[in-house]
C-alpha cells in the first residue's frame, strides 16, 4: 500500500489488515530498519521521494527560472571561479552566461557541461563521482568530485525543496551531501529557487537558508516567506 500510494496511515493499515495499531507500528519499525519505508507521525511513507527527471523539471516554471537566472548572472565577473549546481535553474543561468574572460566553471551537471564546453572565455571542469542519470549529474565526496583544496568565489545552488523551517532539502542523501560539498568550497553561496520550492518536504537536509549569503527567487513568493528569509540574515533578491 505504501509503495502504491506513497504513504499510508497506521489506522488505515490496521483496519485493512484486521490487526491492532500496535502490531502495525511494530511492523513499520521492522520495515524502516530494512530501509523500505520511513515512519512519520501517524503512519509511514516511501523511504525517499522519487526524483523528478531533468526533462520534466525543465518544463516547469520556465519564465520564473529565466528571471532568476538573469539576476544571478549579474553576480558573475571575469576571472572568477564559480560552482554551478546541476538543476534546471542553474541550466538557465548557463544559457544566459554573459561574455566573459578567464571564468572557471565547476559543475556536476552533465547538461550544463554540454552547454558550456565550447563557450569562449570559460574554463569548464565537469566534476567526478557517481553519475545519477535521472538528474543528469554526478555526486560524490570532495575527493571523488575533484574539489579538495578548491576555493570558488561563488557557488550557485538549487533546491529540491525548502521546508517550513527554511531548510533546503533533497530526495536522497547522496544529492544532499554533494550539495553541501559544493557550497563548502565557495566564499559566497547563492540559492536559486523559485517560489514553488518553498513549503515542500523531503528527507535529507542540505543547508538552512541562513547559511546562504543571497537568495534569488521570483515575485510569486508570499510576503511572509520573504520576511522570514530576510530575518535569517541573508540578502533576498526578488525578480
Amino acid at each position: 500500500m505504501i509503495f502504491e500510494q506513497g504513504k499510508a496511515r497506521t489506522i488505515d493499515l490496521a483496519r485493512s489488515l484486521g490487526v491492532s495499531e500496535v502490531t502495525i507500528r511494530t511492523d513499520l519499525e521492522v520495515l524502516e530498519d530494512q530501509g523500505r519505508v520511513s515512519r512519520v507521525h501517524g503512519g509511514a511513507t516511501m523511504p525517499e521521494e522519487p526524483l523528478v527527471g531533468f526533462d520534466q523539471r525543465s518544463t516547469q516554471r520556465v519564465e520564473a527560472k529565466q528571471r532568476i537566472a538573469a539576476a544571478a548572472v549579474r553576480l558573475i565577473e571575469d576571472g572568477m571561479t564559480i560552482v554551478l549546481d546541476s538543476g534546471t535553474t542553474s541550466f538557465a543561468l548557463a544559457r544566459q552566461l554573459p561574455t566573459v574572460t578567464d571564468l572557471v566553471v565547476l559543475t556536476p551537471g552533465v547538461n550544463i557541461a554540454l552547454r558550456l564546453m565550447d563557450v569562449a572565455g570559460v574554463d569548464l571542469r565537469l566534476l567526478g563521482g557517481k553519475l545519477m542519470p535521472r538528474i543528469a549529474a554526478t555526486v560524490g565526496t570532495a575527493r571523488q568530485q575533484g574539489l579538495e583544496g578548491v576555493i570558488a568565489h561563488v557557488a550557485f545552488l538549487g533546491a529540491g525543496g525548502v521546508d517550513a523551517d527554511n531548510d533546503i532539502v533533497e530526495g536522497t542523501f547522496d544529492i544532499a551531501d554533494s550539495k553541501r560539498t559544493l557550497g563548502a568550497v565557495a566564499r559566497r553561496k547563492v540559492l536559486l529557487a523559485d517560489a514553488s520550492k518553498w513549503t515542500t518536504t523531503d528527507h535529507h537536509k542540505v543547508l538552512n537558508v541562513s547559511d546562504f549569503d543571497t537568495v534569488i527567487t521570483d515575485d510569486t513568493m508570499p510576503q511572509a516567506i520573504q520576511d522570514s528569509i530576510r530575518a535569517s540574515g541573508c540578502e533576498l533578491i526578488v525578480v
